[in-house]
């Protein structure tokens, strides 16, 4: 047994060094140490200690609430999920689904981080088939966070000095142009985001120029797998979630994490909400209970982190918590 889990370290270890000179951009960047936790209180969270596992449940019990947002005739279906016990306002996370893909196949995501106390709020931007308006879209979230920051709108009082946006795929690109065009969002974690443009102005181009300027923290997960080859690229290289890295030159913290062997769906917790959309992808060679588990982990870290200012949460970030297929850049 031993001998099994050494072989397949090595065969894991083989790999980040084949990517790493595939791709150069892959070298380790500025990982650095993190500063030392402590038993204080941040804005009523407590800080972990010290080897806190943050893929399992936090300890708050979670509830959730849908709505409705209106905007120009479109509709936003949302969904929140949030602790049950009232204590101080709470951080906000909105998070956008992949193109076609319902949000409901994130679900497990933010249920996870709500019960780390947060509250987590997934939306479904209006999107067609074949007249997606990327600009409208980011309209659409920004209205369903005018809706949830108005009073009442949650039976818990939510921070609006401590807000992050997250994405899958297109969801990401969306997070990244709503930040860019929103104050209030202090924070982005994108998912294997694609910079997916057209001729037109509703599927933009935003790199480099969208996020160069952006001085709010940023992580973006990502892999290679769906990168190139025969058949559907779902994440090609020139867009995929290292240009949005490359790009992010000002930001006062940045991410890049590389799941070797993870696919472009292994970022859905859900899957089996996507339906027929999910087989155009590749499958991934690596569990899918690591990309997850990693995901939770490395998630609520870079929340706490980088909204709550709260120290030691490092391993999940660039540390001993970063599970081995993973391939970590940062820049500060």
């Amino acid at each position: 047994m031993q001998y099994s889990i050494l072989r397949r370290r090595l065969i894991a270890l083989v790999g980040m060094l084949v990517i790493g000179l595939l791709a150069p951009s892959l070298a380790a960047a500025g990982v650095q140490a993190c500063p030392a936790s402590g038993s204080v209180f941040l804005d009523g969270f407590e800080t972990l200690p010290s080897g806190a596992d943050l893929s399992l449940p936090g300890p708050f019990a979670i509830t959730t609430r849908s709505g409705v947002t209106a905007r120009a005739g479109r509709s936003i279906p949302w969904t929140a999920s949030y602790p049950t016990s009232p204590g101080s306002p709470r951080p906000l996370l909105l998070f956008a689904p992949g193109f076609q893909i319902p949000s409901s196949a994130y679900a497990d995501l933010m249920s996870h981080v709500a019960s780390w106390g947060f509250v987590a709020v997934r939306a479904d931007p209006v999107a067609g088939l074949v007249n997606a308006s990327h600009p409208a879209m980011v309209l659409d979230l920004r209205a369903v966070l005018d809706n949830l920051l108005a009073p009442g709108a949650l039976p818990i009082a939510v921070d609006a000095g401590r807000i992050a946006l997250a994405g899958h795929s297109l969801g990401g690109k969306l997070a990244v142009m709503m930040a860019g065009a929103d104050a209030r969002v202090g924070a982005v974690y994108a998912f294997d985001p694609v910079n997916n443009a057209g001729p037109s102005t509703d599927l933009p181009n935003i790199l480099p120029q969208g996020i160069a300027l952006q001085a709010i923290p940023f992580g973006f997960a990502g892999e290679l797998l769906d990168g190139s080859g025969g058949g559907q690229a779902c994440a090609p290289l020139a867009l995929n979630y290292q240009t949005f890295f490359n790009a992010a030159t000002s930001a006062p913290a940045a991410y890049e994490w590389t799941l070797h062997g993870a696919a472009h769906m292994d970022f859905l917790t859900n899957r089996e909400q996507c339906g027929f959309l999910c087989s155009f992808c590749r499958v991934g060679t690596l569990s899918t209970a690591v990309t997850h588990r990693f995901m939770r982990s490395s998630t609520v870290a870079f929340l706490r982190t980088h909204l709550l200012d709260e120290p030691g949460l490092c391993a999940s970030l660039n540390g001993a918590d970063v599970p081995l297929p993973v391939l970590v850049r940062q820049r500060h």
